[in-house]
């Protein structure tokens, strides 16, 4: 071990192993991600003729554009005012439950977004009579725009918490507890000295939820589609970036003059949130929150009585009813409905390629995603790192329908993947989970005294020595963050699969689709619950086992 240890340390070794993640980065990441671009530019002239010379066309491309980014930021703003007090109460305070609190927060990851997209069609926006759905589903939601919104808040919701948890995890507590000791109140010292440093994990919990909500396909589609199908018609004249995409990727096989208009809907998505982010993160990053004036009274009042719990009342209350009810409703669909045939068989193999998927995905994202993190956070000074920082979010941009297609053409022209479907869609969904732990490991490693490491330097401890003991411990939770969202986002992912394999992809999320689209709802409700359940099984060993590895070291 020691020997090992003494390998890795040396510089040659260390810069050997930059040189291979950056180059990994670079050709299995980013550059499949934009190879669509490459189309657009040799494929001009389609795009003039189909999309460009056809005010229609046109029309609707930049009107489900613009959807996509005003849903995106509503969603973005709603995480933000809701998950900071979430994570404050899971971080901060000590009370009965807790354990719980802190394990249903990813309880919505574990579910699917084409079951998402159905189980909240169900409970926010279809009459119970029309699907024999529970009588005491919400049905208040007729604005398909709306309905998108709460759809995209409920998965995106736990990015937010996690991202702001992690952090604040790190923060020392003594600094606002020596505030409140020299006379001022709880929300004056949280606003004045522990809010300040919030930046970089505000930053990550943007950015992944802005990114997340713009490349949503499979949930949208479904609920949309549901909507439609069963007494919505203006769900059948709203569209998104992605759902277009979703929907003229289908028309595509047979007709291929939608393949320009699906290469400019991509770039238009690509680079103008890529633009926007990068805007957002500038802003973040140089805001000086909060203010520095102080209001002593109207803050005391604040910090005592009933306010505090009204505060933590309303998390709790939001987290309960708009995250959790509509994510786990089919459950309820289930009980009340007519049982009828599932071909378990052929689920249950569908199930096993998925966490097959999954897991390798998983298992790559940390081994390359920890170090280029680190690589990243550590050389702010330079350039190529802020390079690098800004083309890590745009995998995230990217829809997974587009993403699955950008694949498809890389591979497929390089020629040495074509026949090995497996093989294109690990790496189609490594190019989009990746992003997630190396943004939650930048984001905690940044706000970690680099004196720490130096230390250690100087006592001896090698570079190796110095992460395990000293760095690791300390973003540990953050890793764990990561690795659940990568795991979920791949098991759950429909889009991109669809996009590289067909209809008829053999994963569960897209089984799921299959019998939503033929009106087996009963089946598809089932089928969703047992992954449900199997997935959150494992997210609970991965708690467990993180845990016993913090206690021993």
């Amino acid at each position: 071990m020691d020997s090992l240890i003494t390998v890795i340390s040396r510089k040659r070794f260390r810069t050997g192993w930059t040189a291979f993640i950056i180059v990994f980065f670079l050709f299995f990441v980013i550059l499949p991600t934009v190879y669509i671009l490459s189309y657009a530019f040799t494929n001009w002239g389609s795009i003039e003729q189909y999309v460009l010379d056809d005010p229609d066309m046109l029309d609707l491309i930049l009107s489900s554009i613009s959807a996509s980014f005003q849903i995106a930021g509503i969603v973005t703003v709603i995480d933000i005012l809701v998950g900071l007090p979430m994570a404050w109460m899971l971080v901060r305070k000590e009370f009965r439950g807790k354990a719980l609190l802190d394990t249903l927060i990813d309880m919505p990851l574990a579910v699917p977004t084409a079951a998402l997209g159905f189980s909240s069609a169900i409970f926010f926006a279809i009459t119970p009579e029309t699907l024999q759905a529970p009588s005491f589903a919400l049905n208040a939601v007729s604005s398909p725009f709306l309905l998108i919104i709460l759809l995209h808040v409920v998965f995106s919701y736990p990015y937010m918490v996690r991202s702001l948890a992690a952090i604040l995890e790190e923060i020392d507590e003594t600094y606002e507890t020596a505030g409140r000791t020299l006379g001022a109140s709880r929300l004056t010292a949280a606003r004045t000295i522990t809010l300040p440093q919030f930046r970089a994990g505000l930053a990550t919990g943007v950015i992944l939820c802005f990114s997340r909500s713009m490349s949503e396909t499979g949930g949208t589609m479904i609920a949309l589609s549901t909507m439609n199908r069963l007494g919505n018609p203006l769900a059948s004249g709203f569209a998104t970036g992605p759902t277009l995409i979703g929907d003229w990727r289908t028309l595509s096989f047979s007709d291929p003059s939608y393949m320009p208009a699906l290469a400019f809907v991509s770039i238009l998505l690509i680079v103008l949130a890529l633009v926007l982010l990068v805007i957002l993160k500038l802003i973040i990053m140089k805001l000086h929150l909060p203010m520095r004036r102080v209001w002593p009274m109207p803050e005391k009042m604040l910090s005592r009585g009933v306010f505090p719990k009204l505060k933590d009342g309303t998390a709790l209350f939001f987290l309960a009813m708009i995250v959790l009810v509509p994510s786990f409703f089919i459950f309820t669909y289930v009980l009340f409905s007519s049982p009828q045939e599932v071909e378990w068989g052929q689920f249950f193999h569908a199930l096993g390629i998925s966490f097959l998927v999954a897991g390798i995905v998983t298992l790559i994202d940390i081994a390359l995603g920890i170090p280029f993190a680190m690589h990243i956070s550590k050389n702010r000074e330079r350039r190529s790192s802020h390079v690098l920082d800004v083309l890590v979010n745009v995998p995230l941009i990217v829809p997974t329908a587009a993403l699955g297609i950008s694949l498809s053409l890389f591979w497929g022209s390089a020629g040495s993947l074509g026949e090995l479907e497996l093989i294109i869609l690990i790496l189609a969904h490594v190019a989009f989970t990746y992003p997630l732990v190396v943004r939650n490991v930048a984001g905690a490693v940044e706000e970690i005294d680099p004196s720490y490491e130096e230390t250690a330097r100087t006592l001896g401890a090698s570079p190796t020595q110095s992460f395990r003991r000293v760095l690791y411990p300390l973003i540990k939770g953050s890793i764990l963050a990561g690795a659940i969202m990568a795991f979920t986002r791949s098991l759950g992912e429909t889009g991109a699969t669809q996009a590289i394999l067909g209809n008829d992809a053999p994963t569960a999320p897209v089984f799921i689709v299959s019998l939503v689209r033929s009106d087996a709802f009963f089946q598809a409700g089932l089928a969703c619950i047992v992954l449900i359940i199997v997935s959150y099984v494992f997210m609970l060993m991965l708690r467990y086992l993180t845990k016993k590895r913090k206690e021993a070291i």
